[in-house]
């Protein structure tokens, strides 16, 4: 962004608004975020419900750092300057569109700009719109305080009160807990929802799992978002990781020491389920490309991996997910769980119908520090 004298704002309709918005200012009043870091930047992770438009390309970004280290911060900034100038009216057009600001009627929120530090990149945008007249402010420390505040509250995030959904692969845990969310939207914590992950081996197909900052970022918005005041909070069980996304410590002691409830379904249903699931979407390729995969687990094996694609090449992919449920799923969860003790247990039936009789269990007291 090119440097900008200090001039008087158009219209001077907001002679007051500071220029740096702290976090809490940004995060409580309903802004408009956006973010002019790069797209891997973003991409990795960002404040909730911001938009990305980035001042320079990922490639840029990388001719900047290379730069500084090379030839020192002044040829970084100059390299940088001549190259935002070159897009400036690409640039405006965008920023003002992402930042709602030639809105009929006007936004009446704060718009507010967002880099990694809350440094040069932010405030030359914001230095930039106020001189030709918008009112916009840049948020104090950048995403860098947003990823300390998600830090802290997950620092201290062992909910009081918690219950956990377990079960079998297959039997509908992630469908009952989401249902439940339907009933109590501020009693449960969707852990694979968040990860965008089923948590398994196999576990991300159909699905677009996040980077470990966008799950903790997840959570710690879910954290704000319970009812301090519940008799209970469900999650569903897992295991540390949900996929390759490590489950903060504090959470997970929380789940080690909580009440369990176990869903019951058949295998059959469970097959039918496990189906559903992992082929409704992109059909049997995406998992016949993640099959070698199992190759190096006991029970399944390199014989195994050439049965399962044989199955899923002729199109019986039922027995596929039998074999999958006897060989693989079953006996990790079993050799997981051979110490636990359920508070109760409860058959799966039509999703929804679970889940209110879940409720009700949970309501009465069954698995909670009342039962």
């Amino acid at each position: 962004m090119p440097r900008v004298p200090e001039v008087p704002l158009r219209g001077q309709e907001w002679p007051d608004l500071q220029i740096r918005m702290p976090l809490a200012g940004v995060l409580q009043t309903g802004s408009i975020i956006v973010d002019v870091r790069s797209p891997v930047e973003f991409e990795e992770d960002h404040l909730p419900g911001s938009s990305n438009v980035p001042l320079f390309t990922d490639q840029e970004r990388s001719v900047v750092g290379t730069l500084f280290r090379h030839l020192g911060p002044e040829e970084a900034r100059n390299w940088g300057e001549e190259r935002v100038t070159a897009e400036l009216d690409n640039l405006t057009r965008d920023l003002l569109a992402a930042l709602r600001l030639d809105e009929d009627p006007p936004f009446d929120g704060l718009r507010v700009v967002c880099c990694s530090r809350g440094g040069e990149r932010s405030e030359a945008v914001v230095k930039y719109l106020r001189s030709i007249g918008y009112p916009v402010v840049m948020l104090e420390g950048g995403y860098r305080s947003y990823r300390k505040g998600v830090r802290e509250t997950l620092q201290r995030f062992q909910p009081q009160r918690l219950v956990v959904l377990d079960g079998l692969t297959g039997c509908g845990k992630t469908r009952v807990l989401r249902q439940v969310a339907r009933i109590c939207p501020r009693q449960v914590i969707d852990l694979e929802g968040a990860a965008g992950h089923r948590s398994s081996l196999l576990g991300d197909i159909g699905l677009e799992p996040v980077s470990q900052k966008r799950f903790e970022g997840r959570l710690a918005d879910s954290s704000r978002s319970l009812d301090g005041d519940a008799r209970w909070i469900l999650v569903e069980g897992e295991s540390r990781r949900v996929g390759d996304r490590e489950i903060p410590a504090p959470l997970w002691q929380a789940m080690e020491n909580a009440p369990r409830i176990e869903l019951i379904a058949t295998r059959e249903e469970r097959v039918r389920l496990l189906c559903q699931e992992y082929l409704a979407a992109d059909g049997v390729e995406p998992l016949r490309q993640r099959l070698p995969a199992l190759a190096g687990f006991d029970g399944i094996g390199e014989e195994g991996v050439k049965t399962l694609d044989a199955l899923l090449a002729t199109g019986d992919v039922e027995e596929a997910a039998r074999i999958l449920l006897e060989k693989h799923y079953d006996p990790r969860y079993r050799h997981g769980n051979q110490e636990r003790v359920f508070a109760d247990t409860i058959p799966m039936e039509d999703s929804v119908d679970t889940a209110r009789g879940l409720v009700a269990l949970l309501d009465g007291g069954v698995g909670t520090q009342e039962g």
